[in-house]
């Protein structure tokens, strides 16, 4: 009973230490970021969005896959869908991505991306933060976007009277606390520029960021790029229409604007409505692109490590790991205390040892030398293991291939070239039992 228990406490530090040095720890608690889903109840979710099209009988499918499986997502309906990306991604656009996106809305279908621009959504901070966010946006719209630069700054205050303390100047660390999130989400407005379809019966809609941002600009040399919608306090262009195609990209500055927090705020349903009033085609689906945001059909660790099976797996591992280290075992037989190895097992080892330690070439360099020298101690010459070609030549009942493919392999061992030492040792035995 003793030894069971010193076994049992010897596994369980095994254990404690394999979890020490190997197991990933858990983050510190913190409040979770909810992302841009179609499965997702948060604040930032799209489950309302999915929710209000079906009840409108308006077909939704969640995109789980890459932009590759696009023409194939909806079978039989190549046209006449629209799909909705919010950026920037958890998973950025890949090169190979770009054209099939392209070609697809080049069919005849709509795409619409809620750009985190003039907004920054707190999912899009942290993971979220696409370096290259400007070159991906890019290449999926075509549209090349460049920032506005801020407002002209105030004038240089007055110097400071007498007793004042003059205020501090802008540091370095005065451009960090840009990235700091905001007490309390900015609420920015923006109203249509003119007529639009897509702009019917839309007054203002409605965005919130949780850091701060920056406006931008879109532009493109290529196709006539629409402003349909404006900030309403600086007149900065928030939602841009672009033909492409027999298709059309709609992209909107700020990230949010479709979210679980704000979709029921001022007009944005109707904006949604109109976008899908007007692009989608007969038997068109609205398609949420999931998979750029996490949600993915294909392998991710993070999912695959936070699986539930996997931990009942390990756990029935570790259950029966412990029954064969605590349960019954045979005892080992006791051994002999003197067994003598015969002739050949002591042969054996010792050839098993040199094989390991002597290389193949100083191995066939000795039996080239111990070769020549029983043949020249034949001939009275001295046993130096120099080669003797001629007189071996001159004996017709060497066969010439057999002579030849030995001074072949006495070449490579020359030059310390690996050889079979098999192929040695038998072919000089039998031109050994030739010359006997």
């Amino acid at each position: 009973m003793k030894d069971r228990l010193i076994t049992l406490g010897l596994a369980a530090g095994a254990l404690a230490a394999f979890y020490v040095v190997l197991a990933p720890k858990p983050d510190a608690p913190q409040e979770r970021v909810t992302r841009p889903l179609s499965t997702e109840a948060g604040p930032n979710g799209y489950l309302g969005l999915q929710r209000w099209l079906a009840n409108e009988g308006i077909p939704v499918v969640s995109l789980r896959e890459r932009y590759g499986a696009l023409a194939t997502l909806v079978p039989g309906v190549p046209t006449g869908n629209v799909l909705i990306t919010t950026a920037p991604h958890v998973y950025p656009l890949r090169s190979s991505e770009a054209e099939p996106l392209r070609q697809w809305i080049v069919a005849g279908n709509t795409l619409v991306v809620l750009a985190g621009l003039s907004d920054t959504p707190e999912w899009s901070m942290g993971d979220g933060l696409d370096v290259q966010f400007v070159e991906h946006m890019k290449d999926m719209t075509g549209l090349s976007f460049k920032q506005i630069p801020p407002a002209a700054p105030t004038p240089a205050p007055e110097p400071a009277r007498e007793g004042e303390q003059p205020e501090p100047p802008t540091t370095p660390a005065t451009s960090v606390l840009a990235m700091t999130r905001l007490l309390d989400p900015e609420r920015t407005e923006s109203a249509p520029n003119g007529e639009h379809p897509l702009l019917a019966g839309v007054r203002s809609v409605l965005a919130v960021s949780e850091f701060p941002s920056a406006h931008w600009q879109a532009s493109s040399d290529h196709a006539v790029v629409l402003e349909l919608v404006g900030n309403r306090d600086s007149g900065v262009p928030a939602v841009w229409l672009t033909p492409h195609g027999d298709g059309q990209v709609i992209v909107s500055a700020y990230g949010s604007l479709f979210t679980n927090k704000v979709i029921g705020e001022r007009d944005n349903a109707r904006l949604l409505a109109n976008i899908a009033r007007w692009s989608l085609g007969d038997q068109g689906r609205i398609i949420i692109d999931d998979a750029h945001q996490g949600l993915v059909s294909f392998y991710d660790p993070d999912k695959f490590f936070g699986d539930s099976r996997l931990h009942r797996a390990l756990m029935w591992l570790l259950a029966l790991w412990l029954v064969f280290v605590l349960g019954p075992r045979r005892l080992r037989g006791t051994t002999r205390g003197w067994n003598p190895l015969d002739v050949t097992s002591f042969v054996r080892a010792t050839g098993g040892f040199m094989a390991r330690v002597l290389r193949p070439a100083a191995a066939g360099q000795r039996l080239f030398a111990n070769f020549f020298n029983e043949i020249r101690s034949r001939l009275g010459l001295a046993p130096d293991g120099a080669p003797l070609w001629d007189w071996l030549a001159g004996h017709a009942v060497i066969p010439a291939a057999d002579l030849s493919r030995l001074q072949q392999l006495h070449e490579r061992v020359a030059t310390r070239r690996r050889i079979d030492l098999a192929e040695l040792h038998n072919l000089i035995a039998r031109v050994r039992a030739q010359l006997n």
